[in-house]
């Protein structure tokens, strides 16, 4: 379906166009109508599907079309600030020459200037649960305003340990509004909250399918103490592309960033103890190539678009098969193709044999390097480890 299709205003679809939008993905065409029809729902479809602009454009319609007004507010809660910043920019390109206007609410920013835009009465607040919250305590912000509130990634939301937030937000809504869950998974927390919020909502699912094939993923066995030789043999495999590295703590980024830097290799560290400045500064640059590479803790497994990131590593084995498919998917975006590669050291190989059969597939093995773990050390290590039990 073409967005031509939609009957949506003339000047968005001219927007959409200008910004290259004219099909549809699977998540948009069973999305829209639905909001259009002003129904509650929650849609369940991977991240990288289209979901910000599933939301987004068939609320513009509303605004642009004068069916609701830019005083009737929209809220849209986002898990990380990264996530929040992005919504924004890409709400921006569908919103100039319109007087619809939005703001980023966002812990780690300047409180005067995030108060001085409120005091312009913008029509989107797109925001974490954190600083919502507080300018909602402050009486910064009128809640009754607040006509259409939307929730993306609503389960990393609960990952987080914001489910308290959560609700306490939803509190102070107004009762007559429509409510726009989107998420990747559907946990028991996130029903209860449906059940409870969401007026005889729809229900949309678009299978995790849909990105498979874009993906190429390996698993590379290696020993522990060759994982930083095998990221540098990699990286001159590649010498022109991009790659995103991702490791469990914020330590492990230190020590990967440093380790690199000493053989000379343009490298930076994200995560979250650093200054949202920072932050900012650094995924910008990653996103405009000024950075090659660059290695996070799980602040940037869900949601952030980085158009056409060729080569995404897992320096250990992910704790889950979920947050191993959020990972990859930085990657074989917008159906172009990606490479995915996990390390695998000798202590976690079960943890490796789990997860893949937890996604019930096979990933194959990637043995064309030179630091490839071996029998010796695979039962080296497992000898150690029970000894360390039988010690206990």
């Amino acid at each position: 379906m073409k967005f031509q299709d939609l009957n949506i205003h003339s000047s968005l679809l001219s927007i959409l166009e200008q910004s290259g939008f004219t099909i549809l993905t699977s998540v948009q065409e069973l999305v829209i109508p639905h909001i259009l029809n002003k129904k509650d729902l929650i849609a369940i479809a991977p991240t990288g599907t289209g979901k910000t602009e599933a939301f987004t454009i068939p609320i513009l319609h509303r605004y642009f079309t004068q069916e609701i007004t830019v005083q009737e507010q929209t809220l849209i809660l986002n898990p990380t600030r990264e996530l929040a910043l992005q919504t924004q920019s890409r709400i921006n390109k569908l919103i100039q020459g319109s007087p619809v206007t939005a703001i980023t609410l966002v812990g780690g920013q300047a409180y005067d200037i995030q108060l001085a835009g409120l005091l312009q009465s913008p029509t989107i607040l797109i925001a974490t649960p954190g600083r919502i919250l507080d300018l909602i305590d402050q009486g910064k912000i009128t809640c009754n305003t607040i006509k259409t509130l939307v929730i993306d990634e609503f389960d990393q939301l609960l990952q987080l340990g914001f489910i308290k937030e959560v609700n306490q937000i939803l509190k102070h809504l107004p009762n007559k509004k429509q409510s726009l869950y989107f998420s990747a998974t559907l946990p028991k927390d996130i029903l209860k909250i449906v059940n409870k919020t969401l007026k005889n909502p729809i229900k949309i699912e678009i299978e995790k399918e849909v990105k498979k094939c874009t993906i190429e993923e390996s698993v590379f066995y290696v020993d522990r103490t060759n994982k930083k030789k095998l990221i540098k043999y990699l990286i001159e495999l590649n010498p022109e592309e991009q790659i995103l590295i991702f490791s469990r703590t914020t330590h492990a980024v230190d020590r990967i960033v440093a380790d690199l830097k000493k053989e000379g290799i343009v490298v930076e560290g994200l995560y979250a103890d650093k200054a949202q400045k920072n932050r900012t500064q650094l995924l910008t640059a990653f996103k405009s190539k000024e950075i090659q590479i660059l290695v996070a803790t799980d602040l940037l497994a869900r949601g952030v678009d980085i158009e056409n990131l060729p080569i995404v590593i897992n320096y250990e084995v992910p704790d889950s098969d979920s947050l191993y498919t959020h990972r990859i998917g930085r990657t074989g975006r917008s159906m172009t193709t990606g490479k995915a590669y996990t390390f695998c050291d000798a202590q976690d190989n079960n943890k490796w044999i789990q997860l893949q059969l937890s996604l019930n597939r096979q990933i194959k093995i990637n043995d064309q390097h030179p630091y490839i773990l071996t029998w010796e050390q695979m039962i080296s290590t497992s000898q150690v480890k029970t000894a360390k039990k039988k010690k206990k």
